[in-house]
C-alpha cells in the first residue's frame, strides 16, 4: 500500500526537493506546446518569503509544496480518494491527515488556492511537512486508511516523480503525458541543474522557439508582455510602423514590436519557415539596423541590454 508514510521515507531533504521541483517545472514548460496547459509550475513569489511548487493534472488531482522560513508543507489531493472531503459525510478532512501539522505551517492549508468555495475544509487527502531545523519528513501518525485500496490517499500517483526522481522515470512520464519522444540526455541535464539553453529547448520541443510560439507565449502572459514593453522597450502591441521599409530582392518584413522612441522591430523573411528569421530595428526616421539572428536572440537582448537593441550597425539603404 502506498501512503504518505511511504512517501515520507522516499522524499529527499527540502533543498534537493526544491531543486527537483524547479527542474520538473522547467521541463514541463519547455515540452508543453502551450504553457497554459503544463502540469508543473514553480512560483518564487507565492507569498512573503514563500515559494510554491504546484502540480495540476487537469483531471481534478493536484499538489502543492510550499517552502517557507518555518519549514515546508506538502499537500496532495486525489479527487477520487475515499479520503477526499467531498467523499466524507461531514465534508471535513480525513481524521489524522492534518491534525498534527505544526502551528507555524497550518495556516498554509487555508490558502484560498487550496479551499474550494462552499467547502469548509482544505482540499487535501495527503499531507507531509518538514519543520525548519528538522531532520525528517513528518505525517499524521494516527491515520486509519480505508481498506481495499493500494493507494488510498493518492500519494502513490500524486508524488510519483518526487519519490522516483530518476531521469528515466521523468522521461517516461513526459513521453506518456505528451505523446512524443523526449530526449533522455536533455532531461538528465535539466534535472542536474544545468540551465535550459535554446538548443536544449529545441530538443525538448522543436516548435518551442519558433517566432509564432514565442509571440503567443508572451501574449498569453500580461506581466511578461508589460515588462518587455516597459523595461525592454519591445512593445508587441505597437506594430504600426512610422516609416515603412523594403529590403533587397523583395525579402518580406513583418513588424512585431515598437519602442518608446518611435522605432519598430521587424522579422525578416517569410512567416511559417522553420529557419530563424533575423530581426532588424528602424528608428523613427526609417534608418535600419541589424539586431539579432532570431526573435529569441532579440528578446534576450531586449531583456538583458535594452539600449543595445537600438544601437547596432546600420543596414545600407533599407528605405524604399
Amino acid at each position: 500500500m502506498d501512503t504518505v508514510h511511504t512517501t515520507a521515507a522516499l522524499l529527499p531533504d527540502p533543498a534537493e526537493l526544491r531543486g527537483h521541483l524547479r527542474a520538473l517545472a522547467v521541463l514541463d514548460q519547455a515540452i508543453c506546446r502551450d504553457p497554459r496547459f503544463s502540469r508543473y509550475s514553480f512560483s518564487t513569489t507565492w507569498g512573503p518569503g514563500t515559494e510554491a511548487a504546484l502540480m495540476d493534472n487537469g483531471s481534478g488531482d493536484d499538489f502543492s509544496v510550499l517552502f517557507t522560513p518555518a519549514g515546508v508543507l506538502v499537500r496532495g489531493f486525489d479527487h477520487e480518494s475515499e479520503m477526499s472531503p467531498y467523499a466524507t459525510d461531514d465534508e471535513q478532512v480525513w481524521p489524522g491527515v492534518i491534525d498534527e501539522v505544526p502551528a507555524a505551517l497550518r495556516p498554509l492549508l487555508d490558502d484560498p488556492a487550496f479551499v474550494d468555495e462552499g467547502l469548509g475544509a482544505p482540499r487535501v487527502t495527503a499531507c507531509l511537512w518538514w519543520e525548519a531545523g528538522g531532520s525528517a519528513w513528518r505525517t499524521g501518525s494516527g491515520i486509519e486508511f480505508p481498506s481495499g485500496n493500494l493507494d488510498p490517499d493518492g500519494s502513490g500517483h500524486l508524488f510519483r516523480l518526487l519519490t522516483d526522481r530518476s531521469p528515466e522515470a521523468v522521461q517516461a512520464h513526459f513521453e506518456e503525458d505528451y505523446g512524443r519522444p523526449v530526449p533522455l540526455d536533455t532531461v538528465r541535464q535539466v534535472l542536474a541543474g544545468h540551465p535550459l539553453t535554446p538548443e536544449a529547448a529545441r530538443r525538448l520541443n522543436p516548435a518551442a522557439l519558433s517566432d509564432e510560439a514565442l509571440l503567443r507565449r508572451i501574449a498569453a502572459d500580461p506581466e511578461v508582455e508589460a515588462f518587455l514593453a516597459c523595461d525592454g522597450e519591445f512593445d508587441l502591441t505597437r506594430t504600426d510602423a512610422i516609416e515603412s521599409i523594403a529590403l533587397p530582392a523583395g525579402l518580406p518584413v513583418e513588424p512585431v514590436a515598437g519602442c518608446n522612441a518611435g522605432g519598430t522591430h521587424y522579422l525578416c523573411g517569410p512567416a511559417g519557415s522553420d529557419r530563424a528569421r533575423p530581426v532588424i530595428y528602424t528608428d523613427s526616421e526609417g534608418q535600419a539596423s541589424f539586431i539579432a539572428e532570431s526573435l529569441a536572440e532579440a528578446l534576450t537582448l531586449a531583456i538583458v541590454r535594452p539600449s543595445l537593441a537600438r544601437r547596432p550597425g546600420r543596414l545600407p539603404s533599407p528605405r524604399p
